[in-house]
Parts: structure tokens; C-alpha cells; sequence
């Protein structure tokens, strides 16, 4: 476990090292409320990673508990490949990024570019819908 669990420098080099089994792993990233300096005692961390396909439930699973124990946290692991909004978009705007190419890493903010231009529009339109039926029910 680590000596101080909120220094994001900290932070990073025992995921670096909890993860350096993983050679499978082109981009990782921290985001979350340990990447912002905001963490309490009991938060998680919050990792996204990217691999050339996706994960299988076996690797995440192992990825998991390397972290769990280097950190001495729950962890919450997210699959770059797969990630949609809203988590997207935080990773992209305030994520600290670890491991990955600035190429990968630009694909990853278009990516979230684009979901926020086309997708969220009509999620927040169809959230609006849901909730004026419901209040005028």
C-alpha cells in the first residue's frame, strides 16, 4: 500500500507499477476525485485503460486486483474503448494521463468531442421529455 494514498505522484507510480504486468496496455489514465486532489478516506480509484481490444472479463478482473492491493482502495475500471458519456467526458477534461500516446490521446478527446456534439443533445432532449410527463402527470 502506498505511503501517502492522495499524493496523486504517489498515486500514479503505484499504478505504473501495478499495471507494468499488463503489457497489453497502451493508455492509462486517472481520473476521478484522486486525479483532482479531492479524495477522502474512503473514495475510489478511478482508472481508465486501453488496450488494441477490448477486455476481456479475466483481464479486467486481474487489472482490478493489482490495483486494489497496490492501493489499498476499491477501484473502478473503466475501458477506454468503451467508455460513453458523461464518463468520457471527465476522463478527457480532467483525467491525468499515465501511459499513451498524444495520437491516442487526441482520439480519445474527438471521440468525446463528437459524442457531445451528436449524442448528448438527444440525451438531454429525451431526459427532458421523461421528466416533463412525468411532472405533468
Amino acid at each position: 500500500m502506498m505511503e501517502d494514498s492522495n499524493d496523486v505522484a504517489s498515486v500514479i507510480a503505484s499504478i505504473e507499477n501495478a499495471l507494468s504486468d499488463f503489457p497489453e496496455l497502451k493508455q492509462i489514465v486517472l481520473f476521478g476525485s484522486l486525479a483532482r486532489q479531492q479524495a477522502g478516506f474512503d473514495s475510489d480509484v478511478d482508472v481508465g485503460v486501453e488496450a488494441a481490444r477490448s477486455l476481456s472479463v479475466e483481464q479486467r478482473m486481474a487489472m482490478i486486483e493489482a490495483l486494489a492491493l497496490a492501493l489499498g482502495r476499491p477501484v473502478d475500471l473503466v475501458d477506454l474503448r468503451e467508455a460513453g458519456q458523461p464518463i468520457l467526458d471527465q476522463i478527457v477534461t480532467t483525467g491525468v494521463r499515465i501511459k499513451g500516446t498524444d495520437t491516442d490521446w487526441g482520439r480519445l478527446i474527438y471521440r468525446n468531442i463528437m459524442d457531445n456534439e451528436d449524442f448528448v443533445p438527444l440525451q438531454k432532449r429525451i431526459l427532458k421529455a421523461r421528466r416533463d410527463a412525468w411532472i405533468n402527470r
